[in-house]
C-alpha cells in the first residue's frame, strides 16, 4: 500500500502544483498575492490538498499524530465526501462552462477526475479499520460551512466568487444561501452513504475491525 499511496500522492500533488503555477505564472506584487488567495479559495484545491496530505501522511508520517489523525475513519470518510462532491459538482454543473486546453486541461483532469478516482479507489481497497460513528457524520459539514462563509466574506470585499452558484453579485444572498443549504444537505447525504459503505466493508471483513472511531 505504501508504494501505491506514494505514487498516488505524487500525482495528486502534481495536479495541485500545476494549477498553482498556471494561476501565478507571470504575476508579481499585489496581482500575485491576489492569485494565491484565489487559488486557495477554490473548494477543488482544498479537497485535493486534503487528499494529498492524507496519502502523504500514510507514507511519510504514519506513526506521528498527523499520521494517526489521517488514518482515522472519520477523517478518511470526510475527505472521501469532499473529493467525491468536488468531482460530482464539477462534472454535472461546471465542466460545460469552459473548454480548457493544453496544460490547463491536464490540471483540470488531474484535479477533478484523477485525484477523486485515486482516493475513492484507495478508500475502497483499503478502508479504515475502525467504524466511523453515524452520530458524528455531521462533523463532515463543518469544513464546507467554513468554506461557504469564507467565500461570502471574501467575495463581499473582492467581488470574486469561485463558483457560479456562490455568486452573490449575480444571484443575491437569498438564492446563494438556498444553494448553500441544498449543498449542505447533499454533503450530509454523501457522508451517510460513505459511512454506510465503510460499515459494509467492515462487515465483509470483520477480522479487520477495530473499535468505533470518534
Amino acid at each position: 500500500m505504501k508504494i501505491w499511496r506514494a505514487c498516488a500522492a505524487l500525482i495528486v500533488w502534481g495536479g495541485v502544483v500545476l494549477q498553482l503555477w498556471l494561476m501565478i505564472h507571470g504575476k508579481a506584487g499585489p496581482e500575485l498575492g491576489q492569485a494565491v488567495v484565489r487559488f486557495f479559495s477554490f473548494f477543488t484545491i482544498l479537497s485535493n490538498l486534503a487528499v494529498g496530505v492524507l496519502l502523504s501522511a500514510s507514507v511519510l508520517a504514519a506513526a506521528t499524530p498527523l499520521g494517526r489523525w489521517a488514518a482515522r475513519a472519520g477523517t478518511r470518510v470526510a475527505v472521501a465526501v469532499y473529493i467525491a462532491v468536488t468531482a460530482a459538482i464539477y462534472h454535472t454543473l461546471l465542466a460545460g462552462l469552459w473548454n480548457p486546453q493544453g496544460a490547463q486541461l491536464v490540471a483540470d483532469t488531474l484535479l477533478h477526475s484523477v485525484t477523486p478516482a485515486l482516493y475513492l479507489l484507495d478508500f475502497l481497497i483499503a478502508p479504515p479499520r475502525e467504524a466511523a460513528r453515524w452520530s458524528t457524520a455531521w462533523k463532515a459539514l463543518v469544513f464546507p460551512a467554513v468554506y461557504g462563509a469564507w467565500s461570502l466574506l471574501h467575495g463581499a470585499f473582492s467581488g470574486f466568487y469561485p463558483y457560479p452558484f456562490l455568486d452573490v453579485a449575480k444571484h443575491g444572498y437569498g438564492a446563494v444561501l438556498v444553494n448553500m443549504l441544498a449543498m449542505a444537505a447533499g454533503f450530509y447525504v454523501v457522508t451517510l452513504v460513505m459511512t454506510g459503505l465503510q460499515h459494509l466493508q467492515l462487515r465483509l471483513a470483520p477480522s479487520a475491525r477495530r473499535p468505533i472511531s470518534a
